[in-house]
């Protein structure tokens, strides 16, 4: 088995960080799994106009975490990522708590 992931994964160039990205990404899709196995999503509307589930704002938050680091970039380079960490992990749990 390990071979075989070796074998088709040798054309990325993995990092520490992104195997960690990673990793937590599909910990996290576990965990809201057993999540939702235990007490079941309701679907509810906050701030945004449309009714989502716990599942559409985690996917929701991703994908703007995945926009501020671009927009970060785009604008002031690499300096210190910290920064757009630091404001993506507030939107990531503002959205999640009343999105």
């Amino acid at each position: 088995m390990w071979d075989w992931i070796v074998q088709n994964t040798s054309w990325m160039y993995w990092t520490l960080p992104s195997v960690l990205a990673i990793g937590g990404l599909l910990a996290a899709i576990a965990l809201m799994a057993v999540w939702d196995m235990i007490a079941p999503t309701t679907i509810r509307k906050g701030f945004f106009p449309i009714q989502t589930t716990r599942g559409d704002r985690f996917f929701i938050g991703i994908i703007s975490m995945i926009a501020i680091f671009l927009i970060y970039i785009a604008f002031l380079g690499q300096t210190s990522l910290w920064i757009p960490l630091a404001i993506s992990m507030a939107w990531f749990v503002i959205e999640g708590v009343w999105g």
